[in-house]
């Protein structure tokens, strides 16, 4: 094929002959750099904002309300909701059973965390689901607490959790600024994305008739330190039913269950969770369909971030658990034959509704965790004071320490000086022992010699004696 090229001349002479200009290498480079600088800002940016966006999609539909200016309001150091203290942020945890051949919507896990701004402490506070209370604000009905968010959810759609956190109010005293949901499936995968968690578990038992859709099967664990998978880990605070150790109640559960949260807490300031937005979000993908919570923003995920790192670094701060069973309050708070005719039931001593104690309870655990979770038995002996004189002491220390088992034991010695208060287990209720010693502004916290058996097998003794009589000295007797 033959390519032929015709030009007039005329066209020739309207060429006109481009000169190159000089090239000036510096500006090249300039240039460049401002390109690569705008790319990598351009990159920057639109990361930040799919991670955002990313973030938002994964969260939206479990509360998250985002604003993107606040990726520019950081003025102020993020801070959570508080009570009106400005002392605790309280937040309730929901467990919901939701399993395909159920639709009754019943809430196994009922927790009231109460995080304290001043000693980085946690207090978790269990209902158990037999406690009965006014599950219907509109009717003066009482029913499982375990129900009520299954009614109001029939009643109106999207007023359970709102419901249920008013009559856990209700019931504990406590204001509550957050609250979160979370069903079985998402109970797993939240406990799978940290990598499992280790729980120590306490008791060795077995479960023969743990629920497995229709059917049940057998569960088993062994006592001691343990790493354990979401799916582990959800049958070890579930299961009820065993007839070992003292483990088969609903109040055992319901220890079980804190200590998994409590495991997960560590686990999650054990990693690098907290340093990474990525695992952040993926702890929110992971249970984005399975959990419901009230409206957080921003802020509040950040204040929360910061709260962890403060405890991971500080090391301060101690988690407690209490559950609201028969044994709360040395026995005065709740009982079993309140409810007439309902099967198994428990509900305030004060009756139906009735929680004036409970709140005042509560109160005091939150105040000093450390003496209601060791919760010892004191046992106050008359050994030298005087009869009534002891007496009086004990009913004192009954006021001052409300809600332990404080018993007057009667006279022991008639003779002996002094006050002492000890335990008879080595290295257990210390912090009993010195609170109650501060109390009684002594120092004996040892047992004395005279005393050669655990006495009544109590978990503190207190002994009053006569006061000390001091032997002038020599100096002392010449004047």
């Amino acid at each position: 094929m033959e390519l032929s090229l015709n030009m007039t001349d005329k066209e020739i002479q309207r060429t006109k002959i481009v000169r190159k200009p000089n090239v000036n290498v510096s500006s090249i480079k300039k240039n460049f750099l401002r390109i690569v600088i705008s790319l990598l800002i351009v990159t920057t940016v639109g990361s930040l904002f799919y991670f955002v966006y990313k973030g938002y999609k994964a969260t939206k539909g479990i509360g998250f309300n985002f604003s993107p200016g606040q990726l520019l309001e950081q003025n102020k150091e993020p801070e959570l909701k508080k009570d009106s203290t400005g002392k605790y942020t309280n937040v309730l945890i929901v467990g919901i059973d939701t399993r395909e051949n159920t639709k009754l919507l019943n809430t196994d896990v009922l927790i009231v965390a109460s995080y304290n701004y001043e000693t980085k402490d946690i207090v978790m506070i269990s209902v158990p689901r037999d406690f009965h209370a006014q599950t219907d604000l509109d009717k003066y009905w009482f029913n499982k607490i375990n129900s009520t968010y299954m009614v109001n959810e029939r009643k109106l759609e999207g007023s359970g959790l709102e419901v249920l956190e008013k009559v856990v109010e209700g019931i504990t005293g406590l204001e509550i600024q957050y609250h979160a949901m979370i069903d079985f499936k998402g109970f797993v995968d939240l406990i799978d994305s940290v990598g499992g968690v280790y729980v120590n578990v306490e008791n060795s038992f077995t479960d023969y008739m743990y629920p497995l859709g229709t059917r049940y099967q057998t569960v088993s664990f062994k006592a001691g330190p343990q790493l354990m998978d979401g799916d582990t880990a959800l049958k070890y605070s579930r299961s009820r039913h065993s007839q070992q150790n003292g483990e088969g109640s609903d109040y055992a559960r319901a220890r079980r269950q804190q200590k998994v949260i409590d495991a997960l807490k560590e686990a999650v300031l054990s990693s690098e969770t907290l340093l990474n937005p990525t695992k952040i979000m993926g702890l929110f993908s992971a249970v984005q369909n399975n959990i419901k919570v009230s409206e957080f923003d921003l802020e509040d995920v950040q204040a929360g971030v910061n709260i962890l790192q403060e405890m991971k670094e500080d090391d301060k701060g101690s988690t407690y658990s209490f559950v609201l069973d028969p044994t709360a309050g040395n026995y005065s708070l709740i009982s079993t034959d309140v409810v007439k005719n309902a099967g198994y039931a428990i509900a305030p001593k004060e009756g139906l509704g009735e929680y004036t104690n409970i709140h005042e309870y509560i109160q005091l655990i939150l105040t000093n965790p450390t003496l209601y979770s060791e919760n010892p038995s004191i046992f106050i002996y008359d050994v030298g004071l005087g009869y009534q004189a002891t007496y009086d002491k004990t009913k004192d220390l009954r006021e001052q320490f409300k809600y332990l088992n404080i018993k007057f034991m009667g006279t022991k010695y008639r003779d002996k000086e002094g006050v002492y208060t000890f335990s008879h287990k080595d290295g257990e209720y210390s912090y009993s022992v010195n609170t109650l010693a501060k109390y009684l502004e002594i120092e004996n916290i040892v047992k004395p010699e005279y005393i050669t058996t655990r006495l009544n097998n109590e978990d503190i003794s207190i002994l009053f004696g006569k006061a000390v009589v001091t032997q002038p000295t020599t100096q002392d007797s010449s004047n």
